[in-house]
């Protein structure tokens, strides 16, 4: 019985990424179809295993979306959380390239992100303190702790 290779069975249309979340549900579909193009028609895939592949690539389509909206969630909240900081006086512990830590103390004006995604707090003294870095918040005309 001679073999002949196939060259290729469809073309890939995901994302250039790496791992299974660079794959769009519709390419795992290209592969399925490509299984029961190319199965052996004297052992045909079962309806059973068939509808277990559809349903594994759905799970995984719903898992890759609930990833993406917790992502975007927990952007907002970080967000809303740095926002509430603009008016309070904060302190906090920074340290150097050197390794020295020093303390920063002023009333937050602005609240920016770096480009890692941590909230850096701009303070009235022209200093920006990172939110990670928050030892105390104060209200303006109180001394107690928030």
């Amino acid at each position: 019985m001679d073999v002949t290779g196939i060259s290729s069975t469809a073309s890939y249309s995901g994302q250039s990424g790496v791992g299974v979340e660079a794959l769009a549900s519709d390419d795992f579909l290209q592969v399925l179809v490509a299984q029961l193009s190319y199965q052996d028609p004297f052992e045909p895939m079962g309806n059973e295993e068939m509808v277990n592949q559809i349903a594994n690539i759905r799970e995984l389509e719903m898992n890759t979306q609930l990833t993406t909206r917790l992502e975007q969630l927990t952007e907002q909240q970080r967000f809303g959380s740095a926002a509430t900081m603009i008016g309070k006086f904060v302190k906090g512990e920074v340290a150097d390239e050197d390794g020295t830590t020093f303390n920063i103390e002023g009333v937050v004006t602005a609240v920016r992100f770096s480009e890692k995604g941590e909230a850096l707090l701009e303070l009235d003294t022209g200093q920006t303190l990172p939110m990670a870095s928050l030892t105390e918040v104060t209200t303006v005309d109180s001394t107690e702790v928030a």
